[in-house]
């Protein structure tokens, strides 16, 4: 169960920047300088950037998730 499910109801599988930006608390230049570093999962089609709306719900999730604590080296 994704804990974003906001992200792939509001929006069809491929959002623009515009669309992908206000859910993410960015700025749409924002969004396009995070998939170009390919930090957010997009694709350029025909010169204009593309979200991958499930693929973005995905690492959204696995980024949410708590990771195990790592014992430090002495």
């Amino acid at each position: 169960m994704s804990l974003y499910p906001h992200l792939s109801e509001a929006l069809p599988q491929l959002a623009t920047p515009e669309e992908v930006a206000p859910l993410l608390g960015m700025t749409p230049l924002g969004i396009v300088r995070q998939c170009r570093a390919g930090k957010l999962p997009g694709v350029k089609v025909g010169g204009r950037w593309l979200v991958h709306v499930g693929k973005l719900a995905v690492q959204l999730d696995e980024e949410s998730r708590p990771r195990p604590l790592q014992k430090r080296a002495e």
